[in-house]
């Protein structure tokens, strides 16, 4: 007999060790996961309490309500759920904010009916919750992003409406607006990329020149030179730049300096400052020599509408385009506000 009792001695020291091991690794869980967990009463009277957040004790929880802990506008989100799931039976779940160390911090909180005592049939509450902060934090870039993506959107759509309109407006025929248009859209495709490969900050001068005079030009490249200092122009003026540097190489490759074999285009770019203005103002200029004679085109097409207008008012600056027989030049200057 007395073996027997202590055989049942060590084995219920055993599953004692075992359920305490049990135990340990469950609070230990609970601590990794970042949840807390905590039991309430059929009062809503806090019961027990694992792992509650930074700068939070059990004891400040135990035999409190939420209305002991929490801010009223918390207290009225999550009490009614668990109402709720104490009426129904069935689990909610809701959001909820709540300070911790002085900041609010959001929170997913699960709610389970649970028996306190299964004998008096007494019901209570099992919740965990789960810190959402970061996933709050994703959401709202997310939000940031698609708003700023749509308002992107509409520009560019408004952009295209109006190359398409004035485009269409200036070619006598279909496959000359194909001609133009495509060229033109190209150009803020690629405008795009640059812009797209620095997250939308802004376009180096020189990224604008490579991909919108350097790539066109093909072989008369060489005959292009261009210099400044490290500047950037913000989104809506680099689309605008590279449109008004797009149209000045079309033109230079078929009736100005590039479309020989001997002209040359200076391309430069500098802060200078003014009398007349308190700040200082971005230039480009743009200069042709040694190509064919130039003289004033008869007919204004939509290329010098952009060029002298469109331009210059979308980056609130002004602008001057000269025909001169040694070639074209181009002066555009806009506030120092438009560089990043």
């Amino acid at each position: 007999m007395r073996q027997a009792a202590n055989s049942n001695k060590r084995g219920n020291k055993e599953r004692d060790a075992t359920a305490a091991a049990m135990l340990n690794d469950v609070s230990t869980a609970v601590g990794l996961s970042g949840a807390m967990l905590y039991h309430q009463d059929s009062d809503l009277k806090y019961v027990w309490v694992n792992n509650p957040p930074a700068g939070y004790q059990p004891q400040q929880f135990v035999g409190h309500a939420d209305e002991d802990i929490f801010s009223a506008e918390t207290v009225n989100i999550i009490v009614p759920a668990k109402r709720k799931a104490l009426e129904s039976g069935e689990p909610q779940t809701v959001e909820f904010q709540m300070l911790v160390n002085g900041k609010p911090r959001w929170f997913e909180l699960r709610i389970a009916p649970a028996s306190l005592d299964k004998k008096r049939k007494e019901k209570g509450l099992l919740c965990a919750a789960i810190d959402i902060g970061e996933r709050k934090q994703t959401e709202y870039h997310m939000r940031v992003l698609l708003l700023e993506l749509a308002h992107r959107s509409k520009n560019l759509l408004a952009v295209i409406q109006g190359i398409a309109n004035r485009t269409g407006q200036t070619s006598s025929t279909i496959d000359e607006f194909n001609q133009r248009f495509s060229g033109r859209l190209m150009s803020l495709s690629r405008a795009h990329d640059i812009l797209t490969d620095e997250n939308w900050r802004g376009a180096a001068m020189g990224e604008l020149i490579r991909t919108q005079v350097l790539l066109f030009a093909g072989k008369a490249a060489e005959r292009v030179h261009y210099g400044g200092d490290q500047m950037s122009l913000r989104p809506s003026a680099a689309q605008h730049v590279a449109l008004a540097l797009y149209e000045l190489t079309a033109n230079a490759l078929k009736f100005g300096a590039l479309s020989g074999e001997t002209g040359r285009v200076d391309i430069t770019w500098s802060l200078i400052a003014k009398a007349s203005e308190a700040n200082p103002l971005f230039q480009i200029l743009w200069t042709e020599t040694a190509g064919p004679k130039v003289a004033p085109p008869n007919a204004r097409h939509f290329g010098r509408v952009l060029l002298e207008e469109v331009v210059p008012l979308s980056v609130q600056g002004k602008a001057k385009l000269e025909f001169t027989p040694e070639g074209i030049s181009y002066r555009l200057t806009m506030p120092q506000s438009e560089l990043i």
